[in-house]
C-alpha cells in the first residue's frame, strides 16, 4: 500500500497562517480592506490551489470594484492560469505587482504567521499509517522552504519517504491539477497498489484524475473534509484522520 498526502487542508490546519497571508498580501496591493471569508470563497470557488495565484485573484476581485457575484462571473474564465489572471487585469485596466514582488511579500507574511499551524492528522495516526504502508509521500503546493519549516517544527519528516514540492515543479503549468506532480513520485518508486492519495481540494481530486487517464492507474483520491469543499464529489471521504484507518484495515501491506 502506497499513502501519499496533501499539507494544507489536510495535515495541517493554514487557515490563520497561509489564509491570513491571503488577506495581508491582497489587502497590501490592492489599498483596501478586504473581509478573509471572502478572499477564502474566491479561492475555493475556483479551487485556486496556489496561494500566490489566490492572493492575485484576490487583488483583482478588490479592484474590480464589483461585488463578488459580479466578480466571480467575470473572472471564472480566467481563473485557472496565473498567465489569465494577469489577461484578466490588462482587460478590466487593473494595475498588478510583478508575480515575484507578490510572491516575496506573500512569504514575507506567511513567515510572520506560520506559528499559527496546528496538525490535522495526530502522530500515532501517522504513525500506524506509516507501519501499514510500504510507501508514504507527500505532494504539496507549499515551497520547500515552507514545508521544511513546518515538516521540522512538527517532526513530521519521519513520517514520510518521499515529499515533493512547489520548488519540485519546473513551471506553474505543471502545478496541480496536471498529473506531472504524480508522474513525478512514480518515476522515483514502483507503482504498487492500492494507491491512496489524501487531498481536499478540486486541484487534487483533479491531479489524481488526470493520472489514472493519462497512465492508465487506479490512484484512489480520498477528500480530507473541511468547511469550504464539502460540495466536492468523492466516494470517499473523511470527516475525522481515524477514519482513514477504518478504510484501510484490512489492506495489506
Amino acid at each position: 500500500m502506497i499513502v501519499i498526502f496533501d499539507v494544507d487542508g489536510v495535515l495541517l490546519d493554514v487557515s490563520k497562517s497561509y489564509h491570513y497571508s491571503i488577506k495581508d498580501t491582497v489587502e497590501h496591493f490592492s489599498g483596501k480592506n478586504i473581509d478573509l471569508e471572502l478572499l477564502r470563497d474566491i479561492k475555493f470557488s475556483f479551487s485556486i490551489n496556489n496561494d500566490w495565484d489566490a492572493s492575485v485573484a484576490g487583488i483583482l476581485f478588490a479592484k474590480s470594484g464589483k461585488d463578488i457575484e459580479q466578480f466571480k462571473n467575470i473572472f471564472k474564465d480566467f481563473s485557472q492560469k496565473i498567465e489569465d489572471m494577469y489577461e484578466f487585469a490588462k482587460k478590466y485596466e487593473i494595475d498588478l505587482p510583478l508575480y515575484k514582488e507578490l510572491v516575496d511579500f506573500f512569504e514575507e507574511q506567511y513567515r510572520i504567521h506560520r506559528e499559527k499551524e496546528e496538525m490535522i492528522f495526530p502522530y500515532e495516526i501517522l504513525e500506524e499509517i506509516k507501519n501499514r504502508s510500504k510507501l508514504t509521500g507527500v505532494i504539496t503546493g507549499r515551497p520547500f522552504e515552507d514545508l521544511d519549516f513546518s515538516f521540522k517544527k512538527f517532526g513530521l519528516y519521519e513520517y514520510f519517504d518521499h515529499i515533493i514540492t512547489e520548488s519540485d515543479i519546473p513551471s506553474p503549468d505543471l502545478r496541480k491539477p496536471s498529473s506531472y506532480p504524480l508522474e513525478m513520485f512514480f518515476e522515483k518508486y514502483e507503482y504498487e497498489e492500492p494507491v491512496y492519495y489524501i487531498g481536499d481540494t478540486l486541484s487534487d481530486k483533479k491531479m489524481v484524475e488526470n493520472f489514472n487517464q493519462k497512465r492508465d492507474k487506479n490512484v484512489t483520491f480520498v477528500l480530507n473534509e473541511t468547511p469550504h469543499n464539502k460540495d466536492i464529489q468523492s466516494e470517499l471521504r473523511l470527516q475525522k484522520p481515524e477514519q482513514f484507518l477504518e478504510l484501510i484495515k484490512e489492506v495489506k501491506k
